[in-house]
């Protein structure tokens, strides 16, 4: 049988679902991670064999609703999780309506993996005509960030490469609206679609309220940034960009030549945080990462966001400063708090099941996919045929656009998927391989190879 994995955001949703695929092929299952559209396009073309297909989210309107129907009608079996679960988001109620709206693609699912107790409960009785699918699973996400480990070797070497000498501040970005890379009308449209005119007022009202603090948050971060590279001795910034933003942009917005400042979007927040000695974000979801592996922490809080409810959660967390001047001075004591946050792990217990240590989210994974397997796909044959005229077709536009691109630049930016999932990377994966094997041995019987540009196979030896 063969498991097909959905990734739309490359860097932040691969190694979690790496590790999973990793801890479960087996000489029986194959394992191929691609994005939506190249799965979906093989499996309409009957260039893959019917398997299981691993969504990353219930979308339900209705041109994924229709291809997803159809891929059914060739027998393949649906399962998902969410990645983008609002962890981070206190209201989980209204956010999972809009996230998935009537939720009908529920229909086709065998299972829906919840990553805590909060998610399995409100959409169990929200969609309750399918609550026997719903499983408390937790996230391969974070079974990777309890597995990945680096050494003092290791974070020297990194280091070496990007030229850093000094201590890293890492920056993960989460401004969105005013430099997100979807248009400002698509995005609020996005955000109005179904709703009741009423509705769409609400809306409207609260999108120009968000967009408005969020501009006056990033010309502070700006300010913040440009006074770290000249008043700090001891420290080097990274600043990793959100998948919905450009790192270019960052460059540009920044403006600075700076051997201190280093743009990085190649390589997964979650690993960046291990190479980091402390984080300052402001309304990230990424500091429940930080959180959690036990990183120092500043919330840089100049502005108190009254549109954007979504960063009361997140800025709950680490030492709170208002000013740049304060962020200095606490950066100079070099004695940072890791603070134990009682309230925010009770809250943390409930929205992600598998955050204490001894528990891991793959066995539920695994124990699923078992289940399907033996009902529906016991005795039948795998197959994964390339779509050579695609990749026959896509080299020719490629040197096409290289050759004009000596004569003419193209404007490549408003290509999104690209954007969010560029060409696999092997180097990368090489490299997050190599680590994670060195915690589990079993994974040096494993093939992983890339059999097109994003499409990544992985296979029992």
């Amino acid at each position: 049988m063969n498991i097909y994995i959905e990734i739309e955001n490359f860097y932040k949703e691969f190694p979690g679902n790496f590790l999973l695929a990793l801890n479960y092929v087996s000489k029986k299952n194959n394992i191929y991670l691609a994005h939506r559209s190249d799965i979906q396009d093989c499996a309409l073309k009957d260039l893959i064999s019917p398997g299981i297909i691993h969504l990353k989210d219930v979308n339900s309107l209705d041109s994924n609703f229709n291809v997803i129907k159809k891929i059914n009608s060739k027998g393949f079996s649906f399962t998902s999780q969410d990645a983008e679960p609002g962890l981070t988001i206190d209201n989980y109620d209204e956010f999972s309506t809009i996230r998935m709206l009537d939720g009908k693609t529920y229909n086709f699912l065998d299972y829906y993996f919840a990553w805590g107790k909060r998610d399995f409960e409100i959409l169990k009785k929200k969609f309750n005509k399918y609550k026997t699918k719903f499983i408390v699973a937790g996230s391969p996400k974070l079974d990777f960030l309890k597995s990945f480990k680096i050494n003092k070797i290791q974070k020297d070497e990194f280091k070496s490469k990007l030229g850093i000498k000094k201590k890293i501040i890492l920056i993960p970005t989460s401004i969105s609206f005013p430099i997100g890379i979807r248009r400002m009308a698509d995005w609020m449209y996005s955000f109005k679609m179904g709703k009741s005119l009423n509705d769409k007022m609400k809306i409207e009202k609260r999108f120009f309220e968000t967009f408005t603090e969020a501009t006056k948050n990033l010309e502070k971060f700006i300010e913040l940034i440009r006074y770290l590279d000249k008043e700090t001795q001891n420290f080097e910034i990274i600043i990793k960009s959100h998948p919905d933003e450009r790192i270019d942009d960052w460059k540009k917005l920044i403006d600075l030549k700076s051997e201190k400042i280093h743009y990085i979007d190649n390589i997964s927040v979650g690993e960046l945080i291990f190479f980091s000695d402390i984080i300052i974000q402001n309304g990230s979801s990424v500091v429940l990462d930080a959180f959690l592996c036990k990183k120092s922490i500043i919330t840089y809080e100049p502005y108190l966001f009254t549109g954007d409810t979504n960063k009361t959660f997140p800025n709950s967390f680490g030492k709170k400063l208002k000013t740049k001047e304060d962020v200095k001075l606490y950066l100079e004591k070099e004695s940072y708090e890791i603070s134990e946050n009682v309230i925010n792990n009770k809250i943390l217990e409930e929205r992600i099941f598998n955050i204490k240590n001894e528990i891991h989210s793959i066995q539920n994974f695994s124990k699923a996919w078992d289940e399907i397997y033996k009902s529906k796909f016991l005795n039948t044959k795998s197959f994964f045929k390339l779509n050579r005229t695609k990749i026959y077709n896509r080299n020719v536009k490629r040197f096409l656009k290289k050759f004009i691109n000596r004569f003419i630049k193209l404007d490549n930016s408003k290509n999104i998927v690209n954007h969010k999932f560029p060409d696999i990377d092997m180097m990368y994966v090489t490299r997050l391989y190599e680590n994670l094997a060195l915690q589990n041995h079993k994974f040096r019987k494993i093939k992983v190879r890339k059999i097109d540009d994003r499409i990544l196979e992985i296979k029992k030896l």
